[in-house]
C-alpha cells in the first residue's frame, strides 16, 4: 500500500495560504472541480486476494433515500476521532466490488482517508478442487438499518445478500448462462434488472423473489431511464434499443414476456462494436463501445450530441458519471484513467502511474469528486487522491537536489 506522508484536511483542500484562497475564490465552480482532478495523484494501491480481475465498483450513495451536496459543494467535517461526520442515511463512504468469486466491502473514510475492509464475502463453489463460480455485476440495494447487495455471475443465479447480517438472505434463479448485468431500479427499491448469455434480459421483485417480466433478445449491458420506465439495452453487436416496462407487472403469477419487436431499435452508434456500458446524464444517452468510443444522444429523438475517444486498446471498462452528472471518468487497457467535462467534451485530465499498467475494468467518484476509485486485472484497486498546491509544492521540493 502507498505510504501516507500527511493526512490532509477540509482547510487544506481550499488552500494553505491568503493569496491562494483569494485566487481560487476567482475561479468558478467548474474551474476549481477541474483544478481538483488536475491535481490528483495516486495515493493508495490495494490487491484483493483473489488475484482475478475486478470487474465492478460502486458507493452505496442511496439517492432514493438521501440528498445532499455533492462535488465541492461538500465540505466534509470531522470528529475527534479523525472520523467524517454524517447523516445516519449518508452510506456514500462504503464501497463494494466484485472479482474472482468474492464480493468486498470498504469504509472509504474510516478515521481520515483510509481504505479499510468492511466485509468480505466469499461465494466459491468448489468442484474437483476448482473454483467453478466468478462474479461479474453487482449492485446495491436499500433497507431500512441494512444494505443489500445483489451479485451474479458465471453461476447464473442473483445472490441477495445483507451487509448488517452478513448472509445470503436470497437466490434467484431463472437464467440458464452467465449473467453480464444487474441495475437497480432509480424508483424502486425492491426492483432489478439482470442481463444474461442466455439471451434474455429479466426484471425482479427481490422482496418477493419473483421474476416480474422478460425480455427475450441478447444483451450485455442495460440501464434504467431516470423515471424507471423503460430501459435500454446494448449487444456485442453494437445493437441499442429501447424497453417499456409493463404497467401490470403485480397482476400476473408468470412473468411477462416481452419480446424483441416490442422493443425500439436505435441506429447504430458505435457500428458493430460491443457495448459494453451505458448510462443517462443531464437528459441524454452517454453509451460506450469497447473499442474506446463514447457516445452522447438523445433517446426520444436519437439526436447526436457529441463523442469522445478514447486513448485505448480494444478494453471493456465501465465508465462513471459523477453525481452533479457534469463529469466522466472511464479506464484504458494500459491503465490510465482519463476525466472529461461531458458539456464540453474537453479531457480535464489524465490519471496515471508506473504502477498502475494492467487494463482498467472499472472507475467510480466519490460523492464529493476528490477521489477516484479504479479496480482492474489481477484484483488491484487503486485510489487517487486530491492533493492541495501546497503540499504538492512540497513534494517537488524534495525531489530537487541539495544543490539545485
Amino acid at each position: 500500500m502507498v505510504s501516507v506522508k500527511r493526512r490532509l484536511s477540509t482547510d487544506e483542500s481550499e488552500g494553505s495560504s491568503n493569496n491562494k484562497v483569494a485566487k481560487t475564490d476567482e475561479l468558478s465552480r467548474e474551474q476549481r472541480q477541474e483544478r481538483v482532478f488536475v491535481n490528483m495523484r495516486l495515493r493508495r494501491i490495494i490487491k484483493e486476494n483473489h488475484a482475478s480481475t475486478i470487474h465492478q465498483l460502486a458507493f452505496f450513495f442511496n439517492n432514493k433515500n438521501f440528498s445532499g451536496p455533492v462535488g465541492i459543494d461538500l465540505q466534509k467535517t470531522f470528529d475527534k476521532r479523525g472520523s467524517v461526520q454524517r447523516d445516519q442515511t449518508d452510506t456514500s463512504n462504503v464501497l463494494a466490488s466484485v472479482g474472482g468469486c468474492q464480493m468486498s466491502v470498504y469504509d472509504n473514510e474510516h478515521c481520515g482517508d483510509h481504505l479499510d475492509i468492511m466485509s468480505n464475502f466469499d461465494l466459491s463453489l468448489q468442484q474437483d478442487g476448482e473454483v467453478k463460480r466468478e462474479l461479474h455485476t453487482f449492485c446495491w440495494l436499500y433497507r431500512e438499518n441494512d444494505a443489500w447487495l445483489a451479485t451474479a455471475g458465471t453461476d447464473s443465479q442473483i445472490h441477495i445478500v445483507s451487509l448488517a447480517l452478513s448472509q445470503e438472505m436470497a437466490i434467484l434463479e431463472g437464467h440458464a448462462k452467465t449473467i453480464h448485468d444487474l441495475q437497480p431500479h432509480p424508483q424502486r427499491d425492491n426492483y432489478i434488472l439482470s442481463t444474461s448469455k442466455d439471451g434474455t434480459m429479466r426484471l425482479w421483485d427481490v422482496d418477493k423473489k419473483k421474476c416480474l417480466a422478460i425480455f427475450e433478445a441478447d444483451a450485455t449491458v442495460t440501464c434504467f431511464s431516470p423515471s424507471g420506465n423503460t430501459f435500454i439495452s446494448g449487444t456485442s453487436r453494437g445493437e441499442l434499443r429501447q424497453w417499456t416496462i409493463p404497467d401490470d407487472l403485480d397482476e400476473h403469477d408468470e412473468p411477462i414476456r416481452i419480446q424483441k419487436k416490442q422493443s425500439k431499435l436505435y441506429k447504430k452508434f458505435h457500428g458493430d462494436n460491443y457495448i459494453d456500458c451505458i448510462r443517462y446524464a443531464n437528459g441524454h444517452v452517454i453509451s460506450k463501445s469497447s473499442n474506446g468510443r463514447i457516445e452522447i444522444w438523445e433517446a426520444d429523438t436519437e439526436k447526436h450530441i457529441r463523442s469522445i475517444r478514447i486513448r485505448t486498446g480494444e478494453c471493456c471498462s465501465r465508465f462513471d458519471v459523477s453525481l452533479d452528472e457534469n463529469y466522466l471518468c472511464v479506464g484504458n487497457s494500459s491503465g490510465s484513467v482519463f476525466v472529461y467535462n461531458l458539456h464540453t467534451g474537453k479531457l480535464i485530465t489524465e490519471l496515471s502511474h508506473r504502477r498502475s499498467n494492467k487494463a482498467v475494468r472499472c472507475c467510480t467518484f466519490t460523492r464529493d469528486c476528490r477521489q477516484i476509485l479504479v479496480g482492474g486485472e489481477e484484483g488491484f484497486m487503486l485510489r487517487y487522491d486530491y492533493i492541495d498546491d501546497a503540499t504538492l509544492e512540497e513534494w517537488a521540493n524534495w525531489r530537487k537536489p541539495e544543490n539545485s
